[in-house]
């Protein structure tokens, strides 16, 4: 007699999901929103992230964010405070999202995080950089490539939930070797072939099980 189960599905975890598991876990008090959807767009999470101080970047006139600017006219002329936690969700494009981490890393908490949305795209035609799908997750992926290849002093991991988030953190990462020429690495199908070694991806059962010594 054969007896047939169903695999068990990993659990999902919006993007909110996690940034509130962090700050509860980290005891987080600020956070810093790059990119502020509406209510109305899929994603939207501003308003169900629980913490004392939050504030919000977005020049779209529609979105009702903090500081109405660019991130770039914000890091440059009107941050103030570090911030415990930073999503980065704005433009997604390689030199703007690297840009943003960047900056992002100079203005974090001792003991901070950093989140950077869809960086993980399984199709070629959602990584354009001129959106040519309902999905775009541009080429936000490059830029956790640049960091793996040449910042040691951070950790990456990425969740594989919600257009996969990366959580970087201060620390001490192996650095990944420069296999081949720069215009070949950057290509997506060196990306496609080299996902899991780029991107250091896990499951939110692994990374939730393994969150203390992640983030230490």
């Amino acid at each position: 007699m054969f007896f047939w189960f169903k695999k068990k599905k990993s659990p999902a975890m919006t993007r909110a999901e996690l940034i509130n598991l962090l700050i509860k876990k980290r005891r987080y008090s600020s956070y810093l929103e790059i990119g502020v959807n509406t209510p109305a767009q899929p994603g939207w999470s501003h308003d169900s992230i629980h913490v004392e101080s939050k504030h919000g970047v977005d020049p779209a006139p529609e979105v009702r964010s903090t500081f109405p600017m660019t991130s770039d006219e914000f890091f440059a002329k009107h941050i103030t405070q570090k911030y415990d936690l930073i999503f980065v969700d704005g433009l997604h494009l390689f030199e703007q999202a690297y840009r943003d981490i960047i900056n992002s890393l100079k203005w974090l908490s001792d003991g901070g995080t950093i989140v950077v949305h869809d960086c993980n795209p399984t199709e070629e035609i959602t990584q354009r950089r001129e959106r040519a799908s309902d999905a775009w997750h541009g080429d936000v992926w490059k830029a956790i490539l640049k960091l793996r290849t040449e910042n040691r002093n951070i950790n990456i991991v990425t969740i594989d939930t919600d257009e996969v988030c990366a959580v970087i953190t201060r620390g001490h990462q192996a650095l990944l070797p420069l296999e081949t020429k720069p215009e070949t690495m950057y290509a997506y199908e060196y990306f496609d072939g080299h996902r899991q070694d780029i991107l250091h991806l896990m499951s939110v059962e692994e990374f939730t099980r393994r969150l203390g010594s992640l983030l230490q």
